[in-house]
């Protein structure tokens, strides 16, 4: 069992008593959500004895044995997972309800950012309900827009990312499409990727994998299929991070379509760094810069990335950095860039209308 899950009933059946579960949580058992936990630790209480059965999952143990979910660095992606899990190990699914939404995209680790902490949003054919753990909705639901995700029925990844249009708005559903087209072209291994590189024709390939993962999708959509249809033309698969595809979101509300992506610049032969974005014909770099690597790497990052800026400016680039808050606001976005590079205002073409 991944992650040690185990409902209360399983607790319950195999000793342990109502008092022996609560007495667990903050020891060795963690409640993920009502009627459901997740043994997190070896433990020698002889009350918690019943537990030990279902701690399969050594690795997640020695995760919180270290405490390395209480580390700043994990925090985020720690949480993440344990929403994950809620919708995963919810214990009352109907045979033909389908997950959706912000839920889907939890199932399947779509990034989202300060998205609600709400019910698990389920499809019905004929039925509809609501509970504090769950929303059923009615609606029939194409079979060619549901997937299975570790034995559940679950909206497929393009179609989850078009419904989160609807629940996060028009960014956050950007962010999901761009995502969905990078795994598509590129598979789930980011440090392979990484590693890889990208290809020279991989922006070619781009339209086709559109057209084969959102067309028919959209066209099934009930409403939105228009403003669908301009967000996923401007969807790329070179965005690395949830940041960097909302800031290349703000670039096209801004009617600054004409950017590049990954640009490596050489400096005498050698590589000197790789921008975000680059408007190259002003020589406008772009950098997102995610807290993350600050706090794997310390200073030696930071006077590296000191050292590239001073050789960029010398190379006649103008280099602007924008921090995690600062793309999530397009007014603030917008407002930065123009001022630190106002020759940009004359490259304006139609702003995007989400």
């Amino acid at each position: 069992m991944k992650n040690n899950v185990v409902h209360f009933k399983d607790l319950r059946n195999a000793g342990a008593s109502t008092a022996d579960i609560r007495s667990a949580l903050g020891c060795c058992l963690l409640k993920v959500s009502r009627g459901v936990y997740s043994v997190v630790s070896r433990c020698e209480v002889r009350a918690h004895r019943y537990f030990s059965r279902f701690a399969t999952d050594s690795a997640w143990m020695t995760y919180h044995e270290e405490q390395r979910d209480k580390e700043r660095s994990q925090r985020r992606r720690y949480e993440a997972n344990l929403k994950r899990l809620q919708v995963l190990h919810y214990p009352h699914y109907r045979a033909e309800d389908t997950v959706f939404g912000v839920s889907a995209a939890r199932l399947h680790r779509i990034g989202m950012f300060d998205e609600p902490d709400e019910p698990v949003s389920v499809f019905h054919p004929a039925s509809s309900t609501k509970s504090p753990e769950l929303i059923r909705r009615r609606r029939i639901i194409s079979a060619e827009d549901v997937c299975q995700v570790e034995g559940l029925r679950v909206t497929s990844p393009a179609r989850t990312a078009l419904d989160l249009r609807a629940e996060l708005g028009s960014a956050a559903a950007f962010a999901a499409m761009e995502q969905v087209i990078r795994r598509h072209l590129l598979g789930n291994d980011e440090d392979l990727i990484f590693k890889l590189g990208y290809s020279s024709h991989l922006l070619d390939e781009v339209p086709g994998a559109v057209a084969d993962l959102f067309g028919a999708p959209i066209a099934r959509l009930r409403r939105g299929r228009k403003v669908a249809a301009r967000l996923v033309a401007l969807a790329s698969p070179l965005s690395e991070s949830y940041a960097e595809s909302r800031a290349a979101f703000n670039l096209h509300l801004l009617g600054l379509h004409d950017f590049v992506q990954q640009v490596n610049i050489a400096d005498d032969g050698r590589l000197l760094t790789r921008l975000d974005f680059l408007l190259r014909e002003d020589q406008v770099a772009l950098y997102v810069d995610g807290t993350q690597k600050y706090v794997d790497g310390g200073f030696d990052v930071m006077n590296k990335e000191s050292r590239q800026h001073n050789r960029l400016l010398a190379m006649g680039y103008k280099v602007l950095r924008f921090k995690f808050n600062e793309v999530l606001d397009p007014k603030t976005f917008g407002q930065r860039l123009f001022f630190q590079a106002p020759e940009l205002r004359r490259r304006c073409g139609q702003p995007l209308v989400p």
